[in-house]
């Protein structure tokens, strides 16, 4: 049985599938397309680590007691928990200790825990 198609009908299908008008997309390359988008939602993005103590340091810029001793009995706890974090966070205890603007009594909070460190380092 033969299906009867119209001339016009014969025209936008062969205009259809045989030239694309431009910004037009066949449908190989949507379909590729769908693949990338579906992957790209569907997996899960890799997180950078960053150690704790690189986001509990900023508390030694506060000037509140409480949280800059908190933040420097941490950071105490860390290195000499972690040996492979005591020498990144020596660093950052002396770097602040040595700023002029910092209280005194702060200073030498700092100055204790560095030597706490330091001993255990040495053990």
């Amino acid at each position: 049985m033969s299906a009867k198609i119209s001339t016009s009908m014969l025209k936008k299908i062969t205009g259809f599938i045989v030239r694309r008008k431009s910004g037009d997309i066949s449908p190989a390359e949507a379909e590729k397309i769908q693949k990338a988008s579906y992957a790209l939602n569907h997996t899960e993005v890799k997180k950078k680590f960053s150690p704790v103590y690189l986001s509990i340091a900023s508390g030694l810029n506060s000037e509140e007691k409480q949280i800059f001793e908190a933040t420097v009995y941490y950071l105490e706890k860390i290195a000499l928990n972690k040996p492979k974090y005591r020498e990144d966070i020596l660093k950052i205890m002396n770097e602040k200790a040595k700023e002029s603007s910092i209280n005194p009594e702060f200073r030498e909070l700092i100055r204790n825990k560095i030597h706490n460190i330091a001993l255990k380092n040495n053990l």
